[in-house]
């Protein structure tokens, strides 16, 4: 799966020797397996604009779309004209009852689409939201993203990946792990280690001059009906970047055996530092004393101690002293540790790299069978809702028949249900009615004299 080799060209005349490392063979890719789907009999009839407009019509009068035209309108892209469209109909999707249903196909032709027309911050931004789209990466879908991210120097984005598949816990396939783990390292080591855009970042009260006032910040009110209680899981509610390092770091180390290995060691210790478990990293050190750790993870956990803010916590300084007193305590390996982490790359794609390309082959085959599967079901489900629908219109026109033919005979009996529908309204009270004013026969009206 990941395969790191040196090439060497060589050119007699000049003497110029180029070197170039790649990780994944082009093998890996399945580029044909993949691209036959666009010659299967569904796809192939499929105009992508009348379908994008069908679509955006039908949620827009319905408020529904069925998974599969979702997944046919997916796997037919293959520019980066409806790429915008594609991730605005996955969030539309995520709202309606239907997104149960999603195809795992679909989440994998977004995946390739971004990365082939390199939009990974449009594809983390996706994958970050988790809720509003259900995007998740497979193995195969992680190990092309951290493949491509890497020959292209984004260890940036490639370490925020990293983060994600440790923030689902699942490092089990060991091509994913390596990359994971060789992401983060270059991301740490960079000197201008930046943090992750589709994060807020870090909020930092600005200093003013001395003899300025402070503005007051406006107060918005907002009127809610309860509120809930502060709640920070520090799993999915972390946002600050060297912390999700951390955390990943743990979790990569851990995977690797923990203190059983200098990999284990030195990435555990050194996510306990950078995730600011100062009293763990202790205990780690205390637990672990003879064991081996890697010099440059020992000076890396120097360097996140020194970006540390709050220096006067007691935990910190007990850390600090702890790793002054690591050579002594823990053994200290002198090999480079991105070399330890690429041998491990190196393991990992030879022993797995044919078996899942051929496995890969095989579910873009099974994903084929199942998308004509499904699409059958959809239009077999199609015709009896329309069948269904002209029994009852007929059962409707044959009464309305049967009423013409024998409205004599039921004449009385049609007089009965007319009268039964008749709508009989209360009498409104409008109050006291006045008594009516009583005339005087008696009366006499007096003498009108005209004046002189």
């Amino acid at each position: 799966m990941l395969k790191i080799f040196t090439q060497r060209n060589r050119y007699v005349a000049t003497g110029v020797s180029f070197a170039k490392r790649t990780f994944l063979s082009d093998a890996y890719q399945c580029r044909d397996a993949w691209n036959a789907r666009l010659v299967s009999p569904i796809l192939e009839k499929i105009n992508l604009d009348t379908l994008y407009y069908d679509l955006e019509q039908r949620f827009q009068q319905k408020q529904k779309i069925s998974a599969i035209d979702i997944d046919i309108y997916a796997n037919k892209l293959v520019d980066d004209t409806h790429i915008e469209e594609l991730a605005d109909f996955l969030y539309k999707f995520r709202l309606t009852e239907e997104t149960s249903n999603t195809l795992d196909s679909t989440h994998h032709a977004l995946v390739r689409n971004y990365l082939d027309h390199k939009c990974y911050g449009q594809l983390l931004e996706v994958l970050n939201n988790r809720i509003g789209y259900g995007v998740f990466l497979d193995d195969y879908s992680a190990n092309l993203t951290l493949d491509q991210l890497i020959k292209e120097k984004e260890f940036r984005h490639a370490a925020r990946v990293a983060t994600l598949l440790a923030l689902q816990e699942d490092f089990s396939n060991p091509i994913t792990k390596a990359l994971s783990l060789y992401s983060c390292y270059r991301y740490v080591k960079a000197p201008d280690a930046e943090h992750f855009d589709d994060l807020t970042p870090v909020q930092q009260e600005a200093t003013e001059a001395e003899g300025q006032k402070k503005k007051k910040k406006e107060e918005i009110k907002v009127r809610v009906k309860f509120l809930r209680n502060e709640f920070f899981d520090d799993h999915f509610d972390l946002t600050d970047s060297q912390l999700l390092l951390g955390k990943t770091f743990v979790e990569l180390g851990r995977s690797y055996g923990g203190a059983s290995s200098m990999i284990g060691a030195s990435c555990e210790l050194l996510g306990l530092a950078m995730y600011k478990k100062y009293d763990q990293a202790i205990a780690f050190v205390k637990e672990n004393a003879g064991k081996e750790l890697n010099e440059e993870a020992v000076q890396m956990i120097r360097s996140s101690l020194e970006k540390e803010a709050n220096k006067e916590d007691e935990k910190y300084t007990a850390f600090c002293e702890a790793v002054n007193k690591i050579e002594a305590s823990m053994k200290v390996g002198k090999e480079s540790f991105e070399k330890l982490i690429l041998e491990q790359v190196n393991k990992s794609v030879g022993a797995l790299e044919k078996h899942q390309i051929e496995a890969q082959i095989k579910l873009y085959s099974d994903w084929c069978n199942l998308r004509q599967q499904r699409l059958d079901e959809e239009f077999n489900r199609m015709q009896r809702a329309k069948r269904l629908k002209e029994i009852e219109q007929l059962a409707v026109d044959m009464e309305k028949e049967e009423q013409k033919l024998w409205f004599f005979e039921n004449e009385d009996k049609i007089d009965l249900q007319i009268d039964s529908k008749q709508v009989y309204y209360p009498k409104r009270w409008f109050g006291k009615k006045k008594k009516p004013r009583t005339v005087d026969v008696d009366y006499v009206p007096p003498e009108v004299r005209q004046r002189n």
